[in-house]
């Protein structure tokens, strides 16, 4: 018998799609909250099952609190998976006798030095935290980020990658596909791909990836490939990106694939022959995984989320995410040594085939619910109402 599991995180991301879907699969009912897109992709993309619920507005706080308490109730919710800890969420920390609670942070949601919030946001954040069941994250520093905002009080904690389908992400399976992106998106023949995956906002930093391009080698062998994600506030974004690249000379380089289902990323990616992403703040993205089954070698600032994952001269090159010309020096090492791509790319797969089984990451997932669950069901606390 499945539990009944709610989903509570970004409206908008694949990964919430990706762990519904997966869950439905290992017969749990799943319900999304107030996230329309996701729900449509866990039926359509991922060919899985789920229900909705819409919740009254986040600034009628007793309303809404009042109004979760008895959907919670009616349906039977076991457990609640928090993916990105907003403010909203602190309902389920102050709903008195509510469900037990994961919390997964995702990045922005808990690093204060370049996200900068308002007093009310962080506390709200700490209370979500110190009344969870169970916090995961995708790195080592974002777990202590989480750690240093807890109380005495001190939940189960676990680095649970935002892993990768093996045998979705098969750089043979999907290569026919790839040979289909590089003609529609009209790359000349023999041109080296270079992929920018990640979001095209601000806090990506973009306009980096377009000056170190515009100062290596791969400008005069080569494309970069900007993936869209259909994001609110993409196009203004987009605009100073695409006007940086008139003034360095490389606007008939760059090039935006459109956003794509699920199942037909792994041939985008198959199609690069390097990938680079600089954000000053993360997590360890499941692009990362996802590309490192397909044997792209990664570029990518050098973050101490990164440790462990990317290693610098063994599965990435690493550089300082706010140095362009740094970048563009390790673009250009993978154009002069084609030997140090390889390696890359067969250490980088080796890796991800031993430590990022997306299986293995609903496990861990589902043992954290199940030992919340129990809790509950035995009478133990699985949370404190905090203040």
């Amino acid at each position: 018998m499945g539990w009944t599991i709610l989903l509570d995180g970004d409206a908008a991301a694949p990964q919430q799609a990706r762990l519904g879907a997966a869950l439905a699969s290992r017969g749990h009912r799943v319900i999304v909250l107030d996230a329309p897109r996701v729900a449509d992709q866990i039926r359509g993309e991922f060919h899985g099952q789920c229900e909705e619920l819409r919740a009254p507005p986040p600034w009628i706080p007793p309303l809404r609190a009042f109004w979760l308490r008895r959907q919670v109730q009616r349906l039977g919710v076991d457990i609640v998976h928090l993916n990105f800890i907003r403010p909203k969420q602190r309902v389920w920390a102050d709903m008195p006798g509510g469900p037990p609670y994961i919390a997964t942070a995702w990045g922005s949601d808990l690093n204060r030095d370049v996200f900068k919030r308002s007093a009310r946001y962080e506390a709200a954040v700490n209370a979500i935290l110190q009344g969870s069941s169970a916090i995961t994250a995708d790195s080592w520093p974002l777990l202590r980020l989480a750690e240093q905002r807890l109380g005495l009080r001190k939940p189960p904690m676990e680095l649970v990658l935002w892993s990768v389908d093996m045998a979705a992400f098969d750089r043979q399976l999907v290569q026919p596909l790839a040979d289909r992106f590089r003609g529609e998106l009209k790359i000349p023949p023999g041109a080296k791909v270079l992929l920018s995956p990640r979001q095209p906002k601000p806090h990506y930093h973009i306009e980096r990836i377009v000056q170190a391009f515009a100062q290596s080698k791969w400008a005069r062998q080569g494309v970069l490939v900007q993936k869209l994600h259909g994001r609110e506030g993409e196009d203004s974004y987009l605009q100073d990106v695409q006007a940086l690249a008139r003034r360095l000379g490389v606007q008939d380089r760059l090039i935006l694939a459109p956003r794509l289902a699920y199942d037909e990323l792994a041939g985008l990616y198959a199609m690069a022959d390097a990938a680079i992403s600089v954000p000053m703040a993360d997590g360890v993205p499941s692009t990362f995984l996802e590309l490192m089954a397909l044997q792209v070698p990664i570029i990518a600032g050098d973050l101490p989320a990164y440790h462990g994952v990317l290693v610098h001269g063994e599965r990435a090159l690493l550089a300082p995410p706010d140095d362009p010309t740094a970048l563009a020096l390790a673009l250009d090492r993978l154009v002069d040594e084609p030997l140090l791509s390889t390696s890359l790319a067969a250490n980088a797969k080796r890796w991800a085939d031993e430590h990022a089984s997306w299986s293995h990451a609903v496990d861990q997932w589902l043992g954290h619910y199940q030992v919340a669950i129990g809790d509950r069901g035995s009478g133990a606390q699985g949370r404190s109402n905090p203040p």
